[in-house]
């Protein structure tokens, strides 16, 4: 369970059930649903966010220092385990039948995204990033430039989505099968 929490108070923001080991762009999409959905506070940024040590989010502190965030990294965060226990706890009560959380598994990215995979394989490279709170921005890029961008996207889902869609159509106009 990946879970981002409010302290002193220990008011949990948002909770993402997985059942595979998360990567760094999980706990980019988990950080940014607590900055701008959160469960128990309004919307906003944080001054500082701590962090249990583990090389796989290093690559992400870079760019919470761009957006104005302090990090602290620690070996433990001591009230964590006790906001979680209480958070299930207290999901388990608010229901009267058991609680079943529910994650899609993981998935081929290849049959998924057919078109990207056959651009990034053959024909250049792709860009997909966050526009601090704006949604998101996709690019398609070969030797030449950009082929497709796409920065309407509001989630990441979209975003693939919107870029398997234009390299697709790409493919098309070119007479490339």
């Amino acid at each position: 369970m990946g879970l981002v929490v409010a302290l002193p108070e220990g008011n949990p923001l948002v909770c993402m059930p997985v059942e595979y080991t998360p990567n760094v762009n999980d706990l980019a999409d988990l950080l940014a649903d607590a900055m701008r959905r959160p469960m128990t506070a309004d919307a906003h940024r944080p001054r500082r966010i701590a962090f249990c040590a583990n090389p796989r989010w290093d690559e992400l502190f870079p760019h919470l220092k761009q957006l104005g965030i302090e990090v602290s990294i620690q070996n433990e965060l001591p009230h964590v385990e006790t906001v979680f226990g209480d958070f299930l706890r207290q999901m388990r009560r608010a229901r009267s039948s058991p609680l079943i959380l529910r994650t899609p598994s993981p998935t081929d990215v290849e049959k998924s995204f057919p078109a990207i995979a056959k651009w990034v394989r053959g024909y250049g490279h792709i860009e997909i990033g966050d526009q601090q709170g704006f949604g998101f921005i996709v690019r398609a890029i070969d030797y030449g430039g950009v082929v497709f961008e796409d920065d309407k996207p509001g989630k990441l889902a979209e975003a693939m989505a919107a870029l398997e869609k234009g390299l697709a159509e790409y493919f098309e106009s070119e007479g490339i099968g």
